[in-house]
C-alpha cells in the first residue's frame, strides 16, 4: 500500500470538525436533516443524536482508485455505527453519494453499502455483508476499478464486491468518514484515527501460483484475487478452493490482479473434487468491464459432451457463455488442465500434453487470468492448485531467506504459539509453511498451516505432549526457503476435572455420656473418590428435637462434646465433606442424656420432742440429683432400735411426727429421692424422747 495522502489522529477539541479546512462536511438533507456534523475531542464522533448522521470527506486530492481507513475508537453497542467511505461524489445531482463500510458490534448493522443521495432523500443499498467489529479494529475500505473491498486489521479481507454489473455505480471522488449514534450517546460512535491514499496496483510480476493452503472467505491470498462482476468469488480451506455459497445460477468466477499477465498468457488448474458440477481456467479477463469477459475452458462433469472453450460475454452473471469449441474430456481428480492464449490462438493442455487448438474471433486480446466453477444439483468442482500468467513462468528462481529465531510457547493444554523472524526475498515473501511433529524427539514433520506472517497459533493439541515446529518461507514463484531452526514446546497439563462426587455417609454413630456436661461421639469412616477432608458434627437438644446445628468440623472419627447441661437429652448426626465442598449423606441420629449430678445424703439431722405425743425432725437439704427432690422419713422405737420403717415423704427439710407415746424414745433417719427416682444415702440418726404425761 502506498504512503497515505492525508491522515488525522483527531487530537484536540473542535465542533464542527474542520482541522484548518482539511474536512468538508457532508450536507445531504437525507443524512443530516438537522445539520449534524462531526466534532472531535480526542477522536471524531457526531455532534447530534439521531435522526442525524455525521459525515465528512477530505479536502485533499485523492486518485480515482483509493482507500479510506479508520481505527474504531469506541462503539457503545449495536445501535451505534462508524465507517470509512470511498468514492464520495462532491458535485452534481449525486453529491454526497458514496460507498460505506458500515461497522457495528455483534448484533448491529454490518455491511458494505452504496449510499445514493439525491433531491428525494437518502437511499442506502446493502451490497455485501461484513463481520462485527470491536474497539481498536482497523477498517480499510478500498476502491480499485469497479471493485470495492474491505481489509480488517491489515491482514484479513472481510468482503469484496464487483460493482461492474450494477446499474448505479460511482467512480472517482473523495474519501472520508460517517457516524451514527443510534443510542443517543454521541461519544459512543467514535473514530480514533483516519487516513487515505492510493489503492494497491497490480505489481510488475507476471506469474503466480497457489496451492490454496490456509483458510480464507473470501479468497484473498495477499490481495491476489477479485470476483468478476456479479459474482461472489471463491473461498479456500485446507488446500482446496471452491465457489462461495452466494453463487449466481450456480457459477462463480474470479480473476487475478496480483500479477500483470502479458498478452501471451495461460491459466492452469489442478482438479480436486471433480465428480459433479464443472469449472476450469480463464484467460484474458477485462477487469474493468461492466460484465464477465474472457475465454473459459469449462470441464463439465455432469455432461462431459458440453465441455469445451466458452466465450464469456457481459450479461446476467452465469448466463452468458457461448460454446465455441466443444470436446468430451475424461475428467479425473488430480489432473492439471491448462488454457493458453497466444495471439488469436487458444491451446488446451491436459497434464502438459496438448489436446487441441482453437482460433478465436479476435475478441479479448489481453487481460487477467482466472478460474471459474459451477455447482450443479449434485455438487461442484474444487481446485487444489492453480498457476498462471507468463508461460515462461515466474522467472524468479531465488528462494527467500530462511526464517530465523523460531520459538514455541505453550499457551494452554491444547495450544502452542509459534513465532519467528521474517524472511526476505528478492521479489517478495508470500507466505510461511509451518510444519509440526509430535513427541520428543521427533522427525516426521508434516505441514499444518500456511500463514501470511508470524505468529501462528496451533490449536487442538494433546495435553502434556511435546511438539516441535519448523517454518519455511515461499514466494509468488513457489520458491521455498531453507527451514528455520526447530522450536519445541510441551502443552500444559490440564487442571483435573471438577470433583462433583460426594463422600459416602459415615458409619454407625455412637454417643456415650461421660460426665454431667460431656458426651463422647464415635463413628465409622466415610469414603470419597478423592478424599474426605472433614466430618461435620451437628447437634440438637431435647427429646425428639430436629433443629440440628453444626458444632464442629473434625478430621478424625471421634469428637468429645463439652459444656452441656446435666441430665439433658442431646441428639447428634455427622456427615463428611471433601476438598471440593461436596457434602455426603448424614449418618444415623444418636441420642443420649448427660449424667445427672450425684444426689447427696441429707445431713445434720436432729430431733426434738415439744410434747408427750410429738417429735420435730429437721435436716440440711440434699444437693445434686435430677429435678425436684423429696425426702423419705423413717422411724423406729426404742433406745437401740434398728427396725426402721418409712412414715412420711415430704418436700421440705423438716417433719413433725405426731400421735406418739409419751415418755418414749424414737429414732429417725432421712434420705432424698430425685425426680427420676435416684435415692441418696441415709442421713445421720436423730433421737428424741417424748415428754411424760402432764409435762
Amino acid at each position: 500500500m502506498a504512503a497515505s495522502i492525508a491522515s488525522s489522529p483527531f487530537t484536540g477539541i473542535e465542533d464542527p470538525l474542520s482541522e484548518n479546512g482539511a474536512w468538508v462536511p457532508l450536507t445531504s438533507p437525507g443524512l443530516f436533516p438537522n445539520g449534524g456534523r462531526f466534532q472531535k475531542n480526542n477522536g471524531a464522533f457526531p455532534d447530534k443524536a439521531p435522526p442525524d448522521h455525521a459525515g465528512a470527506h477530505t479536502s485533499a486530492a485523492v486518485p480515482p482508485d483509493h482507500y479510506s481507513q479508520i481505527v474504531v475508537g469506541h462503539l457503545g453497542g449495536p445501535q451505534n455505527n462508524v465507517g470509512p467511505i470511498v468514492r464520495v461524489q462532491t458535485s452534481g445531482p449525486s453529491t454526497d453519494s458514496h460507498y460505506l463500510w458500515w461497522a457495528s458490534t455483534l448484533n448491529g448493522v454490518n455491511g458494505l453499502y452504496r449510499d445514493d443521495e439525491d433531491s428525494t432523500g437518502h437511499h442506502p443499498t446493502k451490497i455485501a455483508s461484513s463481520s462485527p467489529v470491536v474497539d481498536g479494529d482497523s477498517l480499510q475500505l478500498i476502491a480499485r476499478g469497479p471493485v470495492i473491498y474491505g481489509m480488517k486489521n491489515g491482514t484479513t479481507r472481510d468482503f469484496i464486491y464487483n460493482t461492474g454489473a450494477d446499474a448505479t455505480k460511482y467512480s472517482g471522488g473523495s474519501t472520508g468518514i460517517l457516524g451514527w449514534a443510534g443510542n443517543g450517546v454521541v461519544s459512543d460512535s467514535k473514530i480514533a484515527s483516519w487516513s487515505t491514499g492510493a489503492a494497491p496496483a497490480s505489481p510488475a510480476t507476471t506469474w503466480a501460483s497457489s496451492t490454496f493452503q490456509g483458510t480464507e472467505d473470501p479468497l484473498d491470498e495477499g490481495d491476489r484475487w477479485y470476483p468478476l462482476p456479479g459474482y461472489g468469488g471463491f473461498r479456500k480451506a485446507a488446500g482446496v478452493a471452491v465457489g462461495r455459497t452466494d453463487t449466481p445460477n450456480g457459477h462463480q468466477a474470479e480473476g487475478v490482479w496480483g500479477i500483470t499477465a502479458p498478452p501471451k498468457q495461460y491459466s492452469e488448474v489442478t482438479l480436486g473434487t471433480a465428480a459433479a458440477g464443472g469449472g476450469g481456467p480463464i484467460v484474458r479477463i477485462d477487469r474493468n468491464a461492466a460484465g464477465q469477459t474472457g475465454w473459459l475452458l469449462f470441464l463439465y462433469a455432469d455432461n462431459p459432451g458440453n465441455s469445451g472453450i466458452y466465450k464469456m460475454t457481459p450479461g446476467v452473471p452465469g448466463c452468458c457463455f457461448a460454446l465455441m469449441r466443444p470436446f468430451t474430456p475424461t475428467i479425473v481428480s488430480g489432473d492439471k488442465w491448462r488454457l493458453a492464449a497466444d495471439g488469436n490462438v487458444l491451446e488446451v493442455f491436459r497434464n502438459g500434453v496438448s489436446q487441441f487448438t482453437f482460433t478465436t474471433d479476435g475478441a479479448y486480446t489481453t487481460g487477467d487470468v482466472g478460474i471459474e466453477e459451477f455447482t450443479g444439483p449434485a455438487g461442484g468442482f474444487a481446485f487444489v492448485g492453480w498457476e498462471g500468467g507468463d508461460p515462461a513462468g515466474a522467472g524468479d528462481t531465488i528462494p527467500p531467506t530462511a526464517p530465523s529465531n523460531a520459538s514455541a510457547t505453550a499457551t494452554s493444554s491444547t495450544e502452542i504459539g509459534v513465532s519467528w523472524t521474517a524472511s526476505t526475498d528478492n521479489v517478495g515473501v508470500t507466505g510461511y509453511l509451518v510444519e509440526r511433529c509430535q513427541g520428543a524427539p521427533c522427525g516426521n514433520f508434516v505441514q499444518v498451516a500456511s500463514v501470511a506472517a508470524s505468529p501462528f497459533n496451533d490449536s487442538g493439541l494433546t495435553p502434556s505432549t511435546s511438539y516441535s515446529y519448523r517454518v519455511r518461507a515461499t514466494d509468488a514463484a513457489g520458491n521455498l526457503s531453507a527451514y528455520s531452526n526447530v522450536a519445541s514446546a510441551t502443552t500444559q497439563t490440564p487442571p483435573p476435572p471438577p470433583d462433583t462426587e460426594a463422600p459416602t455417609a459415615p458409619g454407625l454413630l455412637l454417643a456415650t455420656p461421660t460426665t454431667t456436661s460431656g458426651i463422647d461421639l464415635s463413628w465409622g469412616s466415610a469414603t470419597d473418590n478423592v478424599g474426605v477432608t472433614a466430618y461435620l458434627v451437628e447437634r440438637c437438644a431435647g427429646l425428639a428435637c430436629g433443629d440440628f446445628v453444626q458444632i464442629a468440623a473434625v478430621s478424625g472419627t471421634t469428637y468429645s462434646d463439652s459444656g452441656l447441661s446435666p441430665a439433658t437429652s442431646y441428639s447428634y448426626r455427622v456427615r463428611a465433606t471433601d476438598a471440593a465442598k461436596n457434602l455426603g449423606a448424614y449418618s444415623n441420629v444418636a441420642t443420649v442424656v448427660t449424667l445427672a449430678p450425684p444426689l447427696t445424703a441429707p445431713s445434720n439431722a436432729s430431733a426434738t420432742a415439744p410434747g408427750s405425743a410429738q417429735v420435730r425432725v429437721s435436716w440440711t437439704a440434699s444437693t445434686g440429683g435430677v429435678g425436684a427432690k423429696a425426702y423419705l422419713v423413717e422411724r423406729c422405737q426404742g433406745v437401740l432400735c434398728t427396725a426402721y420403717s418409712q412414715i412420711a415423704t415430704v418436700a421440705t427439710a423438716s417433719f413433725e411426727d405426731s400421735g406418739l407415746t409419751a415418755n418414749t424414745t424414737y429414732r429417725y433417719r432421712v434420705r432424698a429421692k430425685d425426680a427420676v427416682g435416684n435415692q441418696s444415702d441415709y442421713s445421720n440418726v436423730a433421737t428424741a424422747v417424748t415428754l411424760g404425761l402432764g409435762l
